[in-house]
């Protein structure tokens, strides 16, 4: 039986592969696999970095299951269809809940809830040719979960563009309203994502692991409240090793030595 999930390890980076072709759609057993992942991940001091990939250069993923969907429609199966998109918003927010960076590597099409997906990482790089699209207005399913991470990323006026046209956008616009960090010709998309994933790992764990954290807390508050929380990050950063470390470091012109605590 082929694995609809292939996880590889490397220089304290994981890579998850989505292997169910060739839609690489978000079913219920590969979100069960993605979210089995990830805790075990979160738990793993050495890893440092996650990337989320495609086996296939044409589709990252298509988003929901539309066969499986059909059926709980069909079975008038109301319990499966609260517990599927239930689970897909659970595991987007443990994207954004875990401990390391999570890196969407794109080739080809991200739709509806695969589109969600790039959007729920903390970074995303695609390929020239990559594309992404909320379609589900093309089939009577207006794209509401997905809808949530995407217009958190790019902004009202380019998702409601996305949401109600259906239309894919192509790398360059995604790169204009910050779906995506950059898009690269395919050969190099590798490449780039390494820099990035080695950026990451030459910094202080406990720095990156706080860093995240605070920046979603303080992204969905006031202002005012936004400032205070981070107010008091701030102190708190300066109370790690690492802290301390860091400005050491920096004021004696040398490198710093990360104890990641």
């Amino acid at each position: 039986m082929t694995n609809i999930l292939i996880r590889s390890d490397k220089n304290s980076v994981t890579t998850l592969s989505l292997n169910d072709l060739p839609a690489n759609s978000l079913s219920m057993p590969m979100m069960g696999e993605i979210q089995n992942q990830l805790t075990t991940i979160d738990h793993d001091d050495s890893i440092r970095v996650v990337i989320i990939k495609s086996e296939s250069d044409k589709i990252f993923s298509s988003g929901h299951n539309l066969k499986e969907v059909k059926g709980f429609l069909d079975n008038n199966d109301t319990k499966s269809q609260v517990e599927l998109f239930s689970t897909c918003s659970s595991m987007m927010k443990q994207i954004q809940a875990l401990s390391k960076p999570v890196i969407a590597q794109v080739r080809g099409i991200a739709t509806a809830a695969g589109a969600q997906l790039v959007a729920s990482c903390d970074l995303a790089y695609g390929s020239l040719d990559s594309k992404y699209a909320t379609p589900g207005v093309n089939i009577g399913l207006f794209c509401h979960t997905p809808q949530v991470a995407v217009s958190r990323t790019i902004g009202r006026k380019p998702m409601m563009e996305m949401l109600l046209s259906g239309e894919p956008i192509l790398s360059d616009r995604a790169v204009q309203i910050g779906l995506i960090n950059a898009a690269v010709d395919s050969a190099d998309l590798e490449k780039v994502v390494e820099k990035s994933c080695n950026d990451i790992c030459n910094k202080s764990a406990a720095v990156i692991a706080m860093g995240k954290k605070s920046f979603y807390r303080q992204s969905e508050m006031p202002l005012t409240d936004a400032y205070d929380f981070t107010s008091a990050e701030m102190v708190r950063n300066l109370t790690l090793n690492d802290g301390n470390e860091g400005i050491s470091s920096f004021l004696e012109k040398r490198d710093p030595n990360w104890s990641n605590d």
